[in-house]
């Protein structure tokens, strides 16, 4: 790696961290500024997600779909597509496998309808980020503007399938029958023996098992992206299609297989929240777990290797924000002000660029002395 190379991934991590950091310090401000008790708030805000295991285990499960659905939005960001339908997938996905676990019932043992239901969520995945890349792909229609119109309709036909297809009149509220046990997949620890001490602080956590498969995605998709053709190919695309083009590649052809990869591994988010945190479908909206996975890739920089930080982050500063809303007296809808400064830092490619190409000219700089006296060394040789 050149020194250019080195003090441009340098900086994007700095500028990335610095972007955080001011964040992070408007949302002190701000909780100082509109609080009763700041000195509270503030404290709360920063050490509440961790004063408790039980706490640290919801940052844990917020984090996990927002790390699958980060590395769902990492393929549209790669080939620069912005195909936001990952937003309705997840929520059709997690109807659809509990719409076959419930149609199936205790038919098949737990390790085979476990991944017969993952199938299910990445093939329904597939065939909704399908329909913007072709749209976009035969019509020249715009990506965006398709997959956000598609993201409410798949709103609306996940709440159809659910009142008149698998919905539980035995309850006073709306939502499907229970998810059949052999489709539940357990919390982690769950079985730990013993209610004192480290067994007991263990079992508290409540981790949900999707833990696992959020940690085996980011190692594929890392794999994938960094260790493998079509990953070049993709990276190629996004970073300069006319280049791509010029070799051979087919831009078109890569960044619609991306969408679709990407629409699975949507899906398998899904699949994962329901299956894992739920034991039956009730959601009448979508959960904007699609939009918070594209704030993460943002944050990662489409890195999907750097996607989990993201996702942690995101769920700390949310599960803080609960934390001030339900012990004090700020409003939970201001962390959206934070994720806006985020974006609007970290998305702003003008953002330290001076300091940038400031140290990239330096650089530059000392490589020509370096070149010319080594030059004049070899001439007076």
């Amino acid at each position: 790696m050149s020194k250019t190379q080195k003090i441009e991934t340098t900086m994007e991590v700095v500028r990335t961290l610095v972007g955080l950091v001011i964040a992070y310090a408007v949302a002190l401000v701000i909780l100082y500024a509109i609080s009763d008790d700041p000195v509270y708030i503030v404290r709360q805000f920063i050490l509440g997600p961790f004063s408790s295991p039980r706490r640290i285990g919801s940052v844990i499960n917020l984090a996990i779909p927002f790390t699958i659905c980060g590395l769902s939005m990492c393929f549209m960001y790669a080939v620069n597509r912005f195909n936001l339908v990952p937003e309705g997938i997840f929520m059709l996905s997690a109807c659809t496998v509990t719409f076959v676990s419930v149609k199936l019932g205790n038919a098949l043992p737990a390790p085979v309808m476990l991944p017969l239901l993952f199938l299910v969520a990445a093939l329904t995945g597939v065939v909704m980020a399908f329909i913007p890349a072709i749209m976009e792909r035969k019509f020249n229609a715009n990506v965006v503007v398709v997959s956000l119109m598609l993201n409410s309709i798949i709103g609306f036909l996940a709440t159809w399938i659910m009142r008149y297809h698998m919905k539980d009149n035995t309850i006073a509220f709306i939502g499907s029958l229970e998810l059949p046990e052999n489709a539940q997949m357990p919390r982690l620890f769950s079985n730990v023996q013993g209610k004192e001490g480290f067994f007991a602080v263990l079992k508290s956590f409540r981790v949900q098992s999707g833990l696992i498969i959020a940690i085996l995605c980011v190692v594929l998709v890392a794999i994938l992206f960094y260790k493998t053709s079509f990953g070049w190919k993709m990276r190629l695309v996004g970073e300069n299609p006319q280049f791509a083009g010029a070799v051979g590649l087919s831009a078109v052809g890569i960044s619609f297989a991306a969408q679709l990869i990407g629409g699975g591994v949507a899906g398998i988010a899904g699949a994962t929240e329901m299956l894992g945190n739920y034991t039956r479908f009730q959601w009448t909206a979508t959960t904007q777990h699609g939009f918070d996975g594209l704030l993460v890739a943002v944050l990662a920089k489409k890195n999907p290797a750097l996607v989990p930080i993201g996702a942690l982050f995101l769920a700390y500063i949310r599960i803080g924000a609960d934390v001030v809303n339900t012990s004090g007296d700020i409003p939970k809808e201001f962390i959206t002000v934070i994720q806006g400064i985020i974006i609007l830092l970290i998305a702003a490619e003008s953002f330290m660029s001076g300091t940038k190409h400031k140290l990239i000219f330096k650089a530059a700089e000392k490589e020509e002395a370096a070149r010319k006296q080594k030059q004049q060394a070899n001439t007076a040789a």
